[in-house]
């Protein structure tokens, strides 16, 4: 069956990190980021003890620095300062936005086609969290960009890792279901960001029983801020693009480590940091052979141009992709140096694979992604398999 879907360009801006991102934000080392957070637990001979060294988050996970905004930054000095834990709950990131915004510019810049708004068959966002404020941003960055489409289609998906996979099917809808959809340059953008402003406040001392939960703590040790953007559209008769051959996601059924506490009075999502690890082992790999699959007969993933894997922590990607047998050369990582970066992993790694990628006789054309995480509230896994089209393919 011919693809119905093709990606156009995508690109990433993460807080700190390369010269897109280093005007929002720094890379802050993880000893720093830590070192005002202290888990405890009961020692076996009583009384109470340090249980997690400022190095451990380098150490066992392989994460040296985390991407982090001005604005955040300057959000966790405040609650260090006054300890107020309650200062980073209802504010806006305009670095995110920002972020965005830019993220969307440069995806348009590669797609080299002049602003036609009337070709415009949505917008989809991914993110942990939501507020008009950013509703209203997206649609300023799409003004910016000669792309104002009055009454666009826009919608918002609160998904983590794993929402590219999903945002996938939306924008199969719109390009074939709505009447911008019907123009031959018809596109969808798909934007995401990760923000941590809302948890900024849990990067201080907390009271117990919070300094005993490893839980509570590592989740903002380990998330790194970062934007991206995506420009998906029909594909191109001439070739050119990348055409998404083929994409699932599955739940994870097994899996319960993600949660909202029924007591909190605000929405609060606890990650069982001790159950990743499991999850992430087990299904990734299972996501990257169905994904295999999916391509020619006798494709291994020696024979991708990219093996791209969600970046949970650089430690466990680095240990499946060996499980895999994929060549070094095939899996790009960048988590040791800005974090987890959630839904923008996805962005990252797309961005790296499609930018150094030169069509050439004997180069692969296939890239393939397996992903897991959240996905509206419960944790799923799946793959995209791309192959880089000719006119005559």
């Amino acid at each position: 069956m011919a693809p119905s879907l093709a990606i156009k360009s995508v690109r990433a801006v993460t807080a700190g990190y390369g010269p897109q991102g280093r005007p929002f934000g720094r890379l802050v080392p993880t000893e720093e980021l830590v070192k005002d957070i202290h888990p405890k637990r009961p020692a076996k001979a009583g009384g109470l003890v340090e249980d997690v060294r400022p190095s451990f988050v380098r150490e066992k996970l392989g994460i040296a620095s985390v991407a982090t905004t001005h604005h955040t930054d300057a959000l966790t000095s405040q609650t260090l300062a006054r300890g107020d834990t309650a200062s980073s709950r209802t504010v806006f990131n305009p670095d995110i936005d920002a972020m965005t915004a830019r993220a969307l510019h440069l995806a348009l810049k590669d797609h080299a086609r002049p602003a036609r708004p009337e070709s415009l068959a949505g917008h989809i966002h991914l993110s942990w969290s939501s507020d008009d404020r950013q509703m209203f941003a997206l649609a300023e960055a799409r003004r910016a960009t000669g792309w104002h489409t009055p009454g666009l289609t826009t919608l918002h998906l609160l998904s983590g890792c794993a929402g590219m996979i999903e945002a996938l099917n939306y924008a199969q809808y719109l390009l074939h279901h709505t009447p911008a959809g019907g123009e031959e340059d018809a596109v969808v953008f798909v934007t995401a960001n990760n923000d941590l402003s809302a948890i900024a406040h849990t990067r201080g001392p907390c009271s117990a029983p919070d300094n005993e939960d490893l839980d509570q703590w590592l989740f903002p040790a380990i998330f790194g801020e970062g934007a991206g953007a995506m420009i998906i559209g029909h594909p191109d008769p001439a070739g050119g693009d990348w055409a998404v051959k083929d994409w699932a996601i599955e739940p994870v059924t097994e899996d319960w480590r993600v949660t909202m506490p029924p007591e909190q009075d605000t929405p609060h999502m606890v990650i069982r940091a001790r159950g990743v690890g499991a999850t992430y082992r087990t299904n990734i790999p299972r996501a990257a052979h169905r994904g295999l699959n999916a391509l020619e007969p006798g494709t291994t993933f020696a024979d991708l141009h990219r093996l791209c894997l969600h970046e949970s922590n650089p430690r466990m990607l680095a240990e499946v992709a060996n499980s895999l047998k994929a060549p070094d050369e095939t899996v790009h990582s960048i988590s040791a140096t800005v974090g987890t970066l959630a839904c923008v992993s996805a962005f990252t790694l797309l961005e790296e694979a499609l930018h150094s990628h030169h069509p050439a006789p004997d180069t692969p054309d296939t890239v393939l992604c397996a992903l897991i995480g959240d996905v509206a509230g419960s944790v799923a896994a799946g793959h995209i398999a791309l192959r880089h089209r000719t006119a005559t393919t």
